[in-house]
């Protein structure tokens, strides 16, 4: 604990000195009056060779290097010089702290929603709003709701980091279906039926109880996980919904709540609902897919075909793992998870040169051109993959992965973005299939984003706020605590904070519609 309040304390430190160099240098810290520096004169004329050091997180592949054939080729197009650090992704954000603390932040850098949102109106970032006019592919190639994100009216001061809103999908066992005589599920009940068959009726034949229904996960903040198709057709919130003109918070939800977490009662009682739900990681869970335990799991569309439905053929090769379209509730409801846009974003350092600043915009922009997104997403010709006599494409392998550039820092709002030229095109098809069909049942988060932005949100522990109240969620679905626990539950959500927190972000939303 010591550790945490000095670092806390260091980086506020940190942030009120980069605010002060800002202000020394003529300009504001106000996001609502920053105006960069020649908005319209062209600082920059591109002559001058330029180092720009760029920052971004790595997991397992191995990302192109600061002397790569990829970067090679960025750095001759916009005549700068890349000093590229790839840092592991369990410690980016770590890593972001401590160059804070230190005054070093580099020139151009992924930042998480939680950093981006305690330095946003510090001084630390460029406001990119000013300039965007220059920069055509930056909002052509980046939706404006996925600009809005963090992001107040009259400043951007992050760039989206596009992510998928509606990545994940529900799937199911076809042969698990046919083997019981069963209509794929289309309504909530029908839902339930056929879970509780899988779970109760042998499905996988081996002659053994060793099946279960579904699982929904408690995640350590307080959430539900792999749980948004149920909840949704409950009518619960994705976090906020909009009621009457007012945004109300999934937690304070009484009669949607109780539909829901009834459900999930039922389904415990029976059998259905997977009895290790409480303790259960996303892996386990997975796992359970894999192994046959499980014939209903929520799966990310870019992996079920080649890695799920091969792990599940690998102990039952008669194994068809299809789409689910989410069940419609009581009302008709159906939701597919839904995320932001633009949570994530890349900044800009706000004490970078005016003119690389320019540059840095110059480059983010060719990034999302044509020819640099290609290259981005697809890595360089002869190197990266190959194209074939026939017109086709082949993968080559490379020690360094050139695509993971469009992956883990910039690139368009593109869905396909795990889909590439030299994949085999009918399981592009077959993903893209995947990822249309869940754009159709959209669930909203009407108030995304904007707790962060309260005053109520720096002074209460939301996460603390949440645990408890799944506590007594969690309590109910087991059988420990009565359905009217509910009530009490959101009675103390509400006064632990929730109430203060509701009323100021309806004031921000009522403010910006």
């Amino acid at each position: 604990m010591k550790k945490t309040v000095v670092v806390s304390l260091t980086l506020m430190l940190s942030v009120s000195s980069l605010a002060a160099c800002s202000t020394d240098k003529g300009t504001t810290n106000s996001a609502a009056s920053a105006t960069p520096v020649a908005t319209s004169a062209n600082l920059d004329d591109g002559k001058e060779l330029m180092n720009i050091s760029l920052m971004l997180p790595q997991y397992a592949e191995i990302g192109p290097s600061s002397d790569s054939p990829l970067v090679k080729k960025l750095n001759e197009k916009l005549n700068i010089k890349l000093d590229i650090q790839w840092i592991p992704g369990a410690s980016y954000n770590d890593k972001i702290s401590v160059l804070a603390a230190s005054n070093s932040l580099p020139d151009v850098y992924r930042i998480a929603t939680e950093d981006y949102m305690k330095w946003r109106d510090k001084g630390v970032f460029l406001d990119v709003k000013p300039f965007l006019s220059g920069y055509p592919n930056l909002t052509k190639q980046l939706p404006e709701s996925a600009w809005a994100e963090l992001n107040n009216k009259n400043s951007y001061f992050g760039i989206p980091y596009y992510s998928i809103p509606h990545l994940f999908s529900m799937s199911i066992r076809k042969d698990w279906l046919d083997k019981l005589n069963l209509k794929m599920p289309e309504t909530i009940d029908q839902f339930y039926e056929v879970a509780k068959a899988f779970a109760t009726k042998d499905p996988d034949g081996n002659g053994k109880a060793d099946t279960t229904g579904f699982s929904v996960l408690v995640n350590s903040n307080g959430t539900f996980g792999n749980a948004a198709p149920l909840m949704g057709a409950f009518g619960l919130a994705n976090e906020w919904a909009l009621k009457d003109g007012n945004l109300v918070a999934m937690q304070a939800q009484t009669d949607e709540l109780k539909g829901f977490i009834g459900f999930l009662r039922k389904a415990y009682a029976e059998g259905v609902l997977d009895k290790n739900f409480l303790v259960m990681k996303s892996a386990d869970a997975r796992n359970k897919l894999w192994n046959g335990q499980s014939g209903i799991h929520l799966v990310n569309p870019n992996e079920v075909i080649r890695l799920d439905i091969p792990n599940i053929k690998k102990n039952a090769p008669q194994a068809e793992l299809v789409q689910l379209m989410p069940p419609a509730g009581p009302t008709g409801i159906r939701a597919t998870q839904t995320d932001g846009m633009g949570q994530v974003k890349v900044v800009i350092n706000k004490n970078t040169d005016p003119k690389k600043q320019q540059r840095i915009l110059k480059l983010l922009d060719y990034m999302l051109s044509d020819e640099g997104y290609d290259l981005l997403k697809e890595g360089v010709e002869g190197i990266d993959y190959k194209k074939n006599a026939d017109g086709t494409f082949t993968k080559l392998e490379t020690k360094e992965t050139g695509s993971l550039f469009s992956i883990n820092f910039f690139r368009r709002a593109d869905k396909a973005i795990q889909l590439h030229k030299y994949n085999d095109q009918t399981y592009v098809k077959q993903v893209e299939q995947w990822l249309n069909n869940n754009d159709k049942y959209d669930w909203p988060n009407v108030g995304l984003g904007l707790a962060a932005e309260t005053e109520a949100y720096k002074k209460i522990n939301l996460t603390t706020m949440n645990t408890k109240w799944m506590s007594s969620m969690s309590r109910v679905i087991a059988g420990d605590a009565p359905l009217e626990e509910i009530d009490k539950a959101v009675s103390e959500w509400l006064k632990s904070g929730g109430e203060q927190l509701t009323s100021e972000i309806n004031e921000i939303y009522k403010q910006r519609k």
